[in-house]
């Protein structure tokens, strides 16, 4: 699902301990530069290079410490999809490139990442709802490795390639705008710009992929075939059914804190200096 904003102490309002700033401010530029990496590794793609993806290497042995359970549920699944699913991925396949290959080693990890930050709301780091906040990081959690990961078939897929850039083209200037606001330099007007206008674009595409990529794993349902359906194909059938309600929340949620940080629609002119930034969040 698209991402929340969280709120963040202003660097002039009572706020977290400076040890605590110096790690979410770490822990935004790391994740900033993580997204940017993903971005160029799929670029790289698209210019019929592959580029070296190492993360994953870094974090495999971590491996030896998860639940065996969990590691069974990763176990790769039999190709099962439908014709739809399987028509779209022709006719995109010309026009967008599989990135799996290059991109996933580095992604897994990446979005791991941002498990912590239902850590950071449980100690009060920041100032988000929980129950958003989970939601928003599960739904993202259970795609790479409840989805993409178990389903190999979608590693070819081009919904695949635009799930991923929508994020890292989302994440970026997110990352970046809150390590800025946190480290009290000043955030640019052109990044506000963007942190809070690319979502009209990336949003849709997005969630329509994640919902595409959801899709892609459900078996044929024509002609009565729905009812071999397993317990796991209504529920992943469940979750795209609410993908189109869940954008339309989270693009209000974003169109009014465009509003409130640009101020546009209440007598300021787009692309004018914003508001008090810090203060917005």
């Amino acid at each position: 699902m698209p991402r929340n904003d969280h709120k963040l102490p202003s660097a002039r309002s009572r706020g977290p301990s400076l040890a605590v700033r110096f790690y979410l401010i770490a822990f935004n530029a790391v994740s900033a530069a993580g997204w940017a990496y993903v971005i160029y590794l799929a670029l790289a793609v698209f210019r019929g290079q592959r580029a070296s993806s190492s993360a994953y290497n870094f974090f495999k042995p971590l491996a030896s410490y998860v639940p065996t359970s969990i590691i069974e549920f990763l176990i790769p699944q039999p190709k099962t999809t439908n014709h739809f699913s399987t028509t779209l991925a022709y006719l995109l396949h010309p026009y967008i490139p599989a990135t799996y290959d290059s991109t996933f080693s580095t992604l897994g990890p990446v979005q791991s990442l941002a498990a912590l930050e239902i850590l950071h709301v449980l100690l009060g780091f920041v100032r988000s709802p929980l129950p958003t906040t989970v939601i928003q990081v599960s739904s993202r959690l259970i795609l790479v490795w409840g989805i993409v990961e178990r389903f190999p078939h979608t590693h070819s897929s081009p919904v695949y390639t635009t799930m991923i850039l929508a994020w890292a083209l989302t994440e970026v200037p997110r990352y970046a705008y809150y390590a800025l606001s946190l480290a009290g330099c000043g955030v640019p007007a052109w990044l506000t710009w963007i942190r809070y206008s690319t979502f009209y674009v990336l949003y849709p595409i997005g969630a329509g992929s994640e919902a595409l990529v959801m899709l892609s794993t459900i078996p044929e349902w024509s002609g009565g075939k729905w009812e071999a359906w397993s317990a796991e194909d209504w529920v992943k059938a469940g979750l795209v059914a609410i993908w189109v309600p869940g954008l339309w929340v989270m693009y209000s949620h974003m169109m009014r804190m465009r509003r409130k940080v640009l101020g546009v629609g209440k007598g300021q002119k787009l692309g004018s200096k914003p508001k008090d930034r810090l203060k917005a969040e």
